[in-house]
């Protein structure tokens, strides 16, 4: 049975310097879209562009899967304390198969919702799928990457399905392979993977499309904002592209 976390003062100032920064539950979709461009910008136009660079590619290239990560780290726990914040029976059966401390249900500066996000690794495939499980009725990421989000909005058009697992039917592979190459960037700093831009290529878009399309189905479930694309008269949940991620030239009309 997983433990939830003991109370310390460090975890509760950590909680409460992750609250400061977290937007509200209507802006989970453009925080991750925002995160995600500002450093995806950065390493296409200063780095994979430039040929005389190639030893700052090096650098760059390893940085880059700590930043992928910790976009998705940081958007998926962030969903998971802002749907426990709304939904108390899903709180109750996530805390039915967990083990309480003594203190978890003692009053404090935190919401049990930010305690509970602790207990689970958002850096691990099965770690996310337990956090996640009573949400979507078991293989929540399984569910969402073989599950049709469509009809949505691509590369300014209506597409009218859209499947993660159709476009990278070895999403799984590729996601535990980032994990691991940005474990041994952060604790071994001697670690140097060798340069393949298309695999880089390949986990950035799904770093990027698999937040997105669980966004599609939790604003569903909960009623939640997301950003749109208009076509004749008709509005489509919109999924962005690294392409598009990394154009100047569109906006977001409230």
């Amino acid at each position: 049975m997983r433990k939830i976390r003991k109370k310390t003062d460090k975890l509760v100032d950590e909680l409460i310097a992750l609250r400061n920064s977290r937007k509200s539950i209507d802006d989970f979709f453009s925080s991750h879209q925002i995160n995600f461009y500002e450093n995806c910008r950065l390493m296409h136009s200063f780095v994979l562009n430039d040929d005389n660079k190639k030893d700052l590619l090096t650098i760059a290239y390893r940085q880059y899967y700590v930043f992928l990560v910790s976009c998705w780290e940081t958007f998926f726990r962030d969903v998971f304390i802002y749907v426990h914040t709304e939904d108390e029976n899903l709180t109750n059966r996530l805390l039915g198969k967990m083990k309480p401390a003594a203190d978890t249900f003692d009053e404090s500066d935190i919401a049990l919702s930010e305690l509970l996000s602790k207990s689970f690794n958002f850096q691990n495939i099965k770690d996310l799928e337990e956090a996640y499980d009573d949400l979507w009725g078991g293989s929540f990421l399984q569910s969402i990457c073989s599950k049709d989000a469509g009809p949505c909005g691509v590369n300014g058009q209506v597409a009218d399905e859209f499947v993660v697992k159709n476009l990278f039917d070895d999403w799984h592979e590729i996601v535990n392979k980032t994990f691991s190459i940005r474990h041994k960037v952060v604790h071994d700093a001697n670690y140097r993977p060798d340069v393949d831009i298309q695999f880089i290529q390949k986990a950035e878009a799904i770093f990027l499309l698999i937040p997105q399309v669980a966004t599609h189905f939790i604003a569903e479930k909960f009623n939640l904002k997301r950003i749109a694309f208009s076509k004749d008269g008709q509005y489509f949940p919109y999924i962005f592209t690294v392409s598009e991620i990394l154009s100047d030239d569109w906006v977001v009309v409230e």
